[in-house]
């Protein structure tokens, strides 16, 4: 017996799937800031790797704008 939650009123707020993002707002949150971008695609843990590791050393402005175009676009992981 499986139990399915259909209920749309949980109470919290619906999360989206980085696939149902705006990719030109992911692409130019990562050209500004990358962290920002990550966590506006879900990736919290990348978000916090690219801030403590100062974007990558530096190499993040072209970078994380690829990558988080990749994991908008569904090819990413």
């Amino acid at each position: 017996m499986s139990i399915e939650h259909t209920s749309t009123d949980s109470g919290t707020p619906d999360e989206q799937s980085p696939q149902q993002k705006s990719t030109a707002t992911a692409v130019l949150l990562a050209l500004v800031f990358a962290p920002i971008a990550y966590y506006y695609v879900g990736r919290t843990k990348w978000a916090i790797i690219n801030l403590l590791t100062l974007n990558y050393l530096l190499l993040g402005m072209v970078i994380a704008p690829i990558h988080v175009y990749t994991i908008v676009s569904g090819d990413g992981s």
